[in-house]
């Protein structure tokens, strides 16, 4: 009898460990090791062989020098992850207009990928934002330009977390990462690489980023703006009402919505088509090039182009999602 306990007792104690050994595997502690110019872009190589562009040091020192004054960043500013419980006595207009994008700020998809799980009720519990699949590593880029609030494990189911505020003063959340290339405080540029997806806060599932955009804490439909297929978005100018923050349905309307659907505020594009076909897209590995992409797939570097809207001259980044049709 004592053989067969210290026996359970053996056997659970691996699985214990196994189980632990691989959550925090997936925690890579990532470090900048160079830093090169190319084209007037500040270009970061990490330990991990992932690189990003960065803002010019001019850049950086004009946006450092905003939001060290502007009340969008100074205002209920600190590390919580929801910061504007104090901001109670705040009145809001019955439309709130946010400038998503203009000649000088731009957009980027924080990963383009098939999405799991939409915006609303999940098992009883609001879902508050989307869920897209991806491999373990997958470079997670910020939506937009701003500044890092947050950047570290969050205890509260989101897993490794990085929030960041927008110069339109906008939030958005990158949650169950695998590792953050970022810290609290530094001013980011869209498309800068923040982190790798993973499933941290979220062992029970598979890799996937958990995307929230928020207003003043108020989320609401990321799909409103964005489509996770395309580097474009649905609008320049959002406009926000009260309806907008009320969670009504299924996370899994979105396999119904079409491209009828109208909640684009007049967007020019059509409304998500969830899922890619299978094998639509080409993840980015060492050594590839837009004309072996295109040679693979049967395809010419100008259709590449076009449908991803880079140039011929685009660096390619690894873990980078290229649809060929």
């Amino acid at each position: 009898m004592v053989k067969i306990k210290n026996s359970f007792f053996v056997i659970f104690s691996l699985v214990f460990l196994s189980f632990f050994s691989n959550v925090y595997a997936q925690w890579e502690k990532a470090y900048p090791i160079d830093t090169i110019e190319l084209n007037g872009e500040q270009i970061v190589l990490y330990s991990d062989n992932v690189w990003t562009s960065m803002l010019t040091l001019d850049a950086q020192e004009r946006d450092k020098n905003f939001t060290d004054t502007s009340q969008i960043f100074t205002k209920y500013w600190n590390d919580y992850t929801f910061t504007y419980m104090e901001a109670k006595n705040e009145t809001f207009p019955d439309t709130i207009k946010i400038i998503l994008v203009d000649s000088v700020r731009k957009f980027s998809p924080p990963l383009l990928g098939g999405i799991t799980s939409g915006f609303g009720w999940r098992s009883r519990r609001a879902h508050k934002g989307v869920d897209i699949g991806l491999d373990f590593g997958t470079p997670i880029r910020a939506a937009f330009d701003g500044k890092v609030r947050y950047a570290k494990y969050n205890t509260g189911g989101y897993g490794y977390l990085v929030i960041i505020r927008h110069f339109n003063g906008l939030e958005t959340y990158y949650a169950h990462l695998s590792k953050i290339y970022v810290q609290r405080n530094e001013i980011v540029k869209a498309g800068q690489v923040i982190g790798g997806g993973g499933n941290s806060g979220a062992h029970w599932t598979g890799p996937h980023l958990h995307f929230e955009c928020r207003y003043f804490d108020s989320p609401f439909d990321p799909m409103k703006i964005m489509r996770f297929d395309s580097t474009m978005l649905k609008m320049d100018t959002l406009l926000l009402v009260a309806e907008d923050f009320k969670i009504t349905k299924s996370h899994k309307a979105f396999l119904k919505e079409g491209p009828e659907s109208s909640e684009d505020n007049g967007s020019s594009e059509v409304a998500y088509r969830p899922t890619y076909a299978k094998g639509s897209y080409h993840v980015v590995r060492q050594g590839d090039t837009l004309s072996a992409i295109a040679r693979k797939y049967g395809t010419t570097v100008e259709r590449l182009c076009l449908l991803n809207n880079i140039s011929k001259n685009s660096i390619l980044q690894l873990g980078q999602r290229i649809i060929f049709k």
